[in-house]
């Protein structure tokens, strides 16, 4: 407990030891808090090649040696000082463009553990060694090493123990560092990263390896540059192969930002959060800023509790950018935070409409194992490399479309499609993106043959968010009828919250929604929106009322306008169990080509799944 009664003390400037302590305390928080300041200057000093070694999760040894510039005899002992850097150009922090800049991470990490620093720079005919030792500078000493440098930690936090039960386990350190390691070579992909461990019997073993696949001229590359065919490569190496074909690019550049990158599609998320990356300016930030911008340019598109892949990259002026808020510079402060989530938002929802008629592969993948457990699991069906697998598949499919629809759709399909302006037209549908619909099975799937295999579509799914989206057009261009209640309905919500609502009258008004005070603390509600039909009017306005006192903010009125639109899109789309014409069919397909983001329902379910005739074949034994 702190104590009140403590005597008045002069005072007095810390010794350099006790500030390096406290500074170490903010800089130096665990091993891949380490592992970023020594790869950041490694960066910084131009290396194309990094290599690190770790050992018990970071505790005992981390190692990173570069082909960097390396540092002279002269300035190792400046290097392991406190506020001594080269990175700083005429003392300006306001234009920084180099990960460090604070003079700050030697020092720290000499005061926790024992540092030794081997360098060699080009014009030096041999390399130089400094050791550090819990602060004590030690004599430089000739050492043999190329032209880079290698700095290595030992035995961290070893004269403070208390500090080093606050760690967690080698694994989870080692994961940690990992989540470091990943980030910063997601940036540099000029770089060839290389991650090992050393394991209990002295041998180690390779956590990561990201070379330069394809060649990068890293003498003019900028390390924050948006050329998203530089990332491909990394991403594809970092999350894998099976993450990245479900990516999306996204791009929007104007004078004061650019934004660049990769986000999934709405169909392929994760569970946690832990596959977004967020970098302004070439560096990896953890802002719940750009984490909300995330979620509010997926909140049409995603299901509840899941989350999405995002790689964003954001570049611009320094002088909007404030990055020296925290010692580890993970946070930044932008000057129009506003605008930048307002630019990442219209980029996502731009991004997702471009791409309106592609599904993820995982959505499809799920379709072809739930294929192949069927096929191979059931007593009647058990799997035998001797079977004639094709045979039992071929029996098995016709058992799967026993239920088809009484119609049979390929006999009566036509090629003619009444167009918008009433004509008939000649078109070959199969060739159009969502294809040309064949059959309709269980009252609510539609079965569509493509130029390049198969499409089934879920067609309450698909029509929700056609109507969606007609909804809230409606909603956007004002022309939002209102609706005269037959019996004004009055609400009591209290003299507070409706003095916020009728803050806010017109803005209301242009909702459709007509309100006037009631006394004190009611009030009338007149009209609504037509297009909402007949809604609970005291649950409507005590929710705007809530969420108004909270953020004062009318915005939030649109959007829980938008929530209720979606729920009406629900209610009112076609419903599973509506047996369709063909007509029915072409005509929701081609709405679905149209409309933006209608590969997933306003729950984020997708709309459809497509199998491509590759994989079918597989199912059949052909390939």
């Amino acid at each position: 407990m702190l104590n009140s009664k403590v005597k008045k003390r002069p005072i007095i400037r810390l010794e350099d030891k006790i500030a390096n302590q406290i500074a170490a305390g903010e800089v130096i928080e665990r091993p891949s808090a380490i592992i970023k300041e020594l790869l950041e200057n490694s960066i910084d000093a131009g290396a194309n090649s990094i290599d690190v070694l770790i050992s018990q999760g970071g505790k005992a040894i981390i190692r990173v040696k570069d082909d960097g510039w390396g540092i002279s005899k002269a300035e190792l002992p400046i290097a392991v000082c406190r506020h001594a850097t080269s990175k700083l150009v005429d003392n300006d922090i306001s234009n920084v463009n180099t990960y460090g800049f604070r003079g700050e991470a030697l020092p720290s990490i000499g005061s926790s553990s024992r540092l030794t620093i081997k360098s060699k720079t080009v014009n030096s005919e041999e390399a130089w060694e400094i050791l550090v030792d819990n602060d004590n500078i030690k004599e430089i000493i000739p050492a043999s090493l190329n032209v880079g440098t290698c700095v290595e930690v030992r035995d961290l936090f070893f004269k403070t123990p208390a500090r080093l039960k606050f760690l967690k386990s080698d694994k989870i350190e080692q994961l940690s560092i990992l989540d470091i390691f990943k980030k910063l070579s997601l940036i540099n992909p000029h770089i060839s990263f290389s991650l090992r461990e050393i394991l209990p019997n002295g041998s180690d073993r390779i956590l990561a390896n990201y070379k330069v696949l394809s060649k990068i001229n890293s003498g003019n590359y900028e390390y924050y540059s948006l050329d998203k065919n530089k990332y491909s490569e990394r991403v594809s190496q970092i999350l894998g192969k099976e993450i990245f074909q479900n990516l999306l690019p996204i791009g929007f550049s104007d004078d004061n930002i650019t934004i660049g990158g990769y986000i999934s599609l709405p169909t392929f998320s994760r569970s946690t959060s832990s596959y977004q990356y967020f970098f302004v300016n070439g560096r990896f930030v953890s802002d719940k800023n750009l984490a909300s911008a995330i979620r509010v340019g997926f909140s049409d598109f995603i299901m509840k509790g899941r989350y999405p892949v995002a790689i964003v990259f954001i570049n611009c002026p320094n002088d909007k950018v404030d990055a020296n808020v925290h010692p580890a510079k993970t946070e930044v402060r932008f000057q129009d935070l506003n605008y930048v989530k307002n630019s990442i938002i219209s980029t996502i929802k731009s991004s997702i409409a471009n791409f309106n008629t592609k599904t993820s592969s995982e959505v499809s993948d799920g379709m072809m194992r739930a294929f192949k457990k069927n096929s191979f699991s059931h007593g009647r069906l058990s799997y035998s490399r001797d079977n004639q697998v094709g045979q039992k598949l071929n029996n098995y499919s016709s058992d799967l479309f026993r239920d088809l629809s009484s119609r049979n759709f390929q006999n009566e399909l036509s090629p003619d499609v009444t167009t918008d302006n009433g004509l008939l037209e000649e078109i070959d549908e199969t060739l159009l993106s969502l294809g040309s619909p064949v059959a309709h099975i269980h009252e609510n799937y539609i079965i569509s043959q493509t130029e390049n295999g198969m499409v089934i579509i879920d067609q309450h799914a698909a029509h929700e968010r056609i109507v969606y989206e007609k909804l809230k057009k409606s909603l956007k261009n004002n022309s939002i009828s209102s609706q005269a209640l037959l019996i004004p309905e009055i609400v009591e919500l209290g003299e507070e919250r409706s003095d916020i609502i009728l803050k806010f009258t017109l803005d209301f008004e242009k909702l459709g929604v007509i309100l006037e005070p009631f006394g004190k603390k009611s009030i009338c509600v007149r009209s609504t929106p037509e297009i909402l039909g007949e809604i609970n009017c005291s649950t409507f306005l005590n929710d705007l009322a809530d969420e108004l006192l909270e953020h004062e903010n009318f915005s939030v009125a649109e959007d829980k306008l938008e929530q209720i639109i979606s729920k009406m899109a629900c209610h009112g789309s076609v419903r599973s169990g509506k047996k369709l014409k063909l007509s029915e069919m072409s005509f929701l397909l081609r709405a679905m080509e149209e409309t933006p983001y209608s590969n997933q329902c306003n729950h984020g379910r997708p709309t459809f799944i497509e199998l491509k005739l590759k994989d079918i074949e597989k199912l059949f034994n052909r390939n």
